[in-house]
């Protein structure tokens, strides 16, 4: 696999969530607020809290407003392995004709991403516990993945950032206040990209900025970061151009 930035390319972070149940003999949805407890969690940018009394046969709605085409779910489970089932499906209805797009048999601790069996532009996607209670469920991001174009240069730069506030005491003495674990930033560097990867990356700019959070996989690994800076562009030959990127930590 590529690396490649995983981010909200539906608009799901502003779409409504609606807990209900999932009738199988009908293929129905029905709305019943009480079963599912906080399903805002799935959109809320944040892994910290989780879904609970995510039961058999409990649905969650995602309305994103208007059909949005998506390819790929990728969702973070901040609890142990879980072997009961999840299926992903969508609909261009608010309760009937739905579509199984992913089946998810095992989710493990952390980001799950998957492909969609198709990729399809809908309004209404939906999210089923279909075996026991599904626990650990905290974040769901839905889209279409933006794939590296190629890898960066060599040399892609870490750093961590302490987050250690250090006074001193007018006899010398030096005392330390801890506001949060430490995050780590990376920064990325292209010598030489084509127009499309550059138009592409101006739209996923576009699309989060500052101000979402999206998931970086580094070809091994995923990580939950933020735009720490505006991407950088320079032409350094015709429809070409070399591009900076500065990514910072979420820790939550």
């Amino acid at each position: 696999m590529a690396k490649k930035f995983y981010y909200d390319t539906v608009g799901i972070t502003e779409g409504t969530i609606t807990a209900g149940t999932y009738n199988s003999s009908t293929n129905v949805f029905s709305v019943a607020a009480s079963e599912v407890t906080n399903e805002h969690y799935i959109n809320d940018q944040s892994i910290a809290q989780a879904v609970t009394s995510f039961d058999n046969e409990d649905m969650i709605r995602i309305d994103l407003g208007s059909a949005k085409t998506a390819s790929d779910i990728i969702l973070y489970n901040n609890n142990s392995k879980d072997f009961d089932d999840l299926f992903v499906y969508h609909s261009s209805s608010a309760t009937g004709s739905l579509t199984l797009k992913l089946e998810l048999n095992t989710t493990f601790t952390g980001w799950n991403a998957n492909a969609l069996t198709s990729s399809g532009s809908f309004r209404y996607w939906f999210l089923r516990s279909e075996d026991g209670t599904y626990g650990g469920l905290s974040e769901v991001i839905l889209g279409v993945p933006l794939t590296f174009e190629n890898e960066p240069d060599i040399g892609i730069a870490q750093q961590e950032i302490f987050a250690t506030d250090i006074n001193k005491s007018l006899g010398g003495v030096e005392y330390a206040n801890k506001r949060h674990e430490p995050q780590s930033t990376w920064t990325l560097n292209f010598a030489n990209i084509s127009s499309t990867f550059k138009d592409n990356l101006v739209s996923f700019e576009q699309d989060v900025t500052n101000f979402k959070k999206f998931v970086y996989y580094d070809d091994s690994s995923y990580h939950y970061v933020r735009l720490d800076a505006p991407i950088k562009f320079t032409e350094v030959a015709y429809q070409r151009f070399s591009a900076s990127l500065k990514l910072r930590e979420q820790l939550s």
